[in-house]
């Protein structure tokens, strides 16, 4: 028994021990075939919407007349694909550095107008930083073709889709359309499009659904910060459909410090953009984004076969098509998700389940649950230390002679104990007769006078040529004065 609970530690210390130096392991990927999905926009179709909308709209660069033009673009989209309430909505900007800058949303809703109805909203952004959006902003000088294209094409496609099926969406839903603009400027956009919803809209207002770069290696889908009711649901949906649609929960690499969602004492960069913003609303959310997040790199990365492309200069659909070859995939297995879920039978009433229960996280920030978190770590840690240390003892055992013993031989006694590896040392009074260093004469007899051979006999000196001592009494002091004959 012991062995095996021995083997257990061991084992569990390796994997603990592997996660830590890790960070990231491979249970983000889908675990249902995703060999033949079940799209319901086509690839060709998505690839003809990036095209379109990427061709006369290179620079959509926040506050200028270039993200204005391509928002006339999308409005027009959107009313030639059938859609008859679609407005741009536009907004001033109120920070401090941008104060009078004005950028705009395009909006377009699709269901009844009763104010029972319940709201799903699905968003992306739309502009670039193709040049600097004010004076002193950041720019990149790309395309934004990956960062902001194909979620736009995306939303198109999910937009078409729902106009010309208005059957399969319950008759108790309505459906909005968001393209925020001046996202990259604190989500801007995001915000004003908030100030403007009515008291009914934000409480009917079920779920949002976001779409973040829809390029990389995967495709993550990420709820909430815990678990929710609305995770499995979209995890079924995804496995109906074959969808290679990876799980962000645990996955998206932490960032203690900093936050983007209320109550909660980290960052993940899935809670980046719309999402945080509705989050903190207490609107339940879904983000859809391209990333690899399945590496030791704890940075957001798209690919683990290149630097990043978006963001950066070489943001460009020739980037895209020779990077990302299979980016339509990505594109039609989010919008597939999106448009499969909110055609269930059982959407509404997960989303209002998961809207009526929003996870309180605040107790996430509390102090005292992440003491007990370090010190279960800190336990667990030294439990597998010992574990292991054990188990290597009991397998390759290493002697340690003990340390030799002092003892004190007295009265002459023999050291009858050869073989014993003490040390004796003989503390008896030696006799006038005994040699303290075997073979060596120095046992001469000695005289009551302290001071007698106190120095060496000299070589030819009386004693030595058997010579009688002087009756001098002040020459036989070693220490006395000179006699008058030796000065």
């Amino acid at each position: 028994m012991k062995k095996r609970f021995s083997i257990l530690s061991v084992i569990l210390c390796v994997v603990v021990a592997a996660l830590c130096i890790v960070g990231c392991s491979d249970h983000g990927a889908p675990d249902h075939n995703t060999k033949n999905p079940s799209y319901a926009v086509s690839q060709d179709n998505l690839k003809n919407e990036l095209i379109g909308f990427m061709e006369d709209n290179i620079d959509r660069t926040t506050f200028t007349d270039g993200e204005k033009k391509a928002a006339e673009y999308l409005q027009k989209r959107l009313s030639d694909i059938g859609y008859t309430d679609v407005a741009l909505q536009s907004f001033t900007a109120k920070e401090e550095e941008m104060t009078g800058l004005e950028s705009q949303n395009v909006v377009a809703r699709l269901g009844t107008k009763s104010n029972t109805a319940k709201n799903v909203i699905i968003g992306t952004y739309y502009d670039n930083r193709h040049a600097a959006p004010y004076k002193g902003g950041s720019y990149d000088g790309g395309e934004g073709v990956m960062a902001g294209g194909t979620s736009v094409a995306t939303l198109l496609g999910i937009a078409e889709y729902f106009v010309k099926n208005q059957s399969k969406i319950s008759a108790q839903l309505n459906i909005t359309i968001v393209f925020f603009g001046a996202s990259y400027i604190q989500n801007t956009g995001v915000r004003a499009f908030m100030d403007k919803m009515d008291a009914a809209e934000y409480k009917n207002t079920v779920l949002m659904i976001e779409l973040q770069r829809l390029t990389g290696d995967h495709v993550y889908a990420f709820s909430d910060a815990r678990a929710t009711k609305r995770e499995k649901f979209f995890d079924r949906v995804a496995a109906d459909n074959g969808l290679d649609i990876y799980k962000v929960t645990s996955k998206s690499p932490l960032i203690t410090g900093l936050s983007a969602l209320n109550g909660v004492p980290y960052y993940q960069w899935a809670h980046s953009g719309a999402f945080n913003v509705f989050f903190n609303a207490g609107v339940p959310t879904l983000n859809l984004m391209g990333a690899n997040w399945e590496s030791s790199n704890l940075s957001d990365i798209e690919s683990t076969k290149h630097a990043n492309l978006s963001y950066t200069e070489n943001d460009t659909f020739i980037n895209l098509k020779k990077y990302h070859p299979d980016y339509a995939d990505k594109m039609a297995a989010a919008a597939t998700l999106v448009i499969r879920s909110v055609c269930d039978k059982e959407f509404l009433s997960v989303m209002q389940y998961d809207r009526d229960n929003f996870p309180d996280t605040d107790v996430l920030a509390a102090s005292w649950i992440w003491r007990l978190v370090a010190l279960a770590i800190i336990f667990v840690a030294a439990a597998a230390m010992y574990a292991v240390g054990t188990h290597i003892r009991k397998k390759y055992p290493i002697e340690i002679p003990a340390p030799p013993q002092m003892k004190m031989a007295v009265f002459g006694m023999d050291y009858e104990d050869k073989s014993s590896a003490d040390i004796f040392i003989d503390i008896r009074e030696n006799g006038i007769n005994d040699d303290i260093f075997e073979g060596i004469a120095n046992n001469a007899p000695k005289s009551n006078d302290p001071f007698d051979d106190i120095f060496p006999p000299q070589s030819g000196s009386p004693q030595e040529s058997g010579e009688a001592k002087s009756d001098n009494k002040q020459n036989d002091d070693p220490f006395g004065p000179p006699d008058d004959k030796n000065q």
